[in-house]
């Protein structure tokens, strides 16, 4: 079995969802996730936040504001706010018009970055004013598998009010449409507007309703996250049969490499599976070289590397 770095592209588009789960437990704790706002104009012009993302050692990309009813990936495509406001709108506007018609667009842009591609989903309160292309619910989880997305990951943005309810139920939605077609990975990575969920009941819970992988804040992110209160909840996923990952979702995305190396080495003495990485430190990513400090403190640079140069042609 190979491990999540030695992937390629082909390897990729033949996985299940159980292979990928026990491709990342073999990996060891050296798997890494970026995540991107795809809703943002890129961070190097003429190249989407996803390949830059992939280029510096991602094995995992997780798009967030991936709009179901307007689906758009900035970085692919025409638009190009150098050709003005009025042009770029309506480029934009064609180009969702035929992304909503292309039900391979998340597959051939997985083709072109070479990487696992995820998408976050808001299990949000009934009521919610939150806008429905970003929702967990139904006919988006339809989408999701009608697109072919490799996981999701069930949170909460800031001020959305997810709760461990909303979260619990989700899951189980998610289950019963996905199947064993995607990964479900679910939890919370910060307070969101509305409390923390640090407790060991709640990351148990979160695997016995379904989820795969169960993510919680990394050690030193979250005020009150130690690398021992980070271990306790993982082992409790551990022991539910579940995947632990851990998250930078607090900005420190866009911090010193030195501080991203000691929240690796932390998440990685305390059990992490898969170590994940925000998308606010510049430009709706982490600092590139923040992800590449990540990866070759999880597992060197020879693997890192190799994720790195390796062709997406393979």
């Amino acid at each position: 079995m190979k491990r999540i770095f030695e992937l390629t592209t082909g390897d990729i588009e033949r996985l299940s969802k159980n292979e990928l789960k026990d491709i990342i437990k073999n990996s060891e704790g050296r798997t890494v996730m970026a995540e991107t706002i795809i809703s943002y104009t890129p961070y190097v012009k003429e190249v989407s936040n996803l390949e830059l993302a992939a280029s510096f050692g991602a094995d995992m990309i997780t798009l967030n504001t991936f709009n179901f009813e307007k689906p758009y990936i900035f970085g692919f495509g025409e638009a190009n706010l150098s050709k003005g406001l009025e042009d770029t709108f309506r480029i934009v506007g064609e180009e969702i018009k035929n992304n909503i018609k292309d039900k391979n667009y998340i597959r051939n842009i997985r083709k072109l970055v070479g990487r696992l591609i995820g998408v976050n989903l808001e299990p949000v309160p009934e009521g919610s004013t939150y806008e429905m292309g970003y929702r967990l619910n139904k006919e988006n989880l339809e989408k999701v598998k009608e697109y072919g997305f490799n996981y999701i990951v069930i949170t909460g943005n800031p001020s959305t009010g997810v709760t461990e309810e909303t979260i619990c139920e989700g899951i189980k939605l998610a289950k019963d449409i996905l199947g064993d077609s995607t990964l479900i990975i679910a939890g919370k990575m910060h307070g969101a507007g509305s409390g923390n969920i640090y407790d060991e009941k709640v990351t148990r819970r979160f695997v016995k309703c379904g989820a795969d992988v169960v993510l919680i804040p990394a050690p030193g992110t979250v005020p009150g996250v130690t690398e021992e209160i980070a271990k306790k909840m993982i082992d409790s996923i551990h022991e539910e049969g579940g995947v632990a990952m851990t998250t930078i979702g607090t900005s420190q995305e866009g911090s010193s490499e030195s501080v991203i190396e000691k929240i690796a080495l932390m998440s990685k003495m305390a059990g992490a599976d898969i170590q994940h990485i925000g998308d606010c430190g510049t430009f709706g990513m982490a600092l590139p070289e923040n992800i590449m400090k990540l990866s070759v403190t999880i597992r060197g640079i020879r693997h890192t590397y190799r994720r790195m140069a390796q062709s997406i042609r393979r």
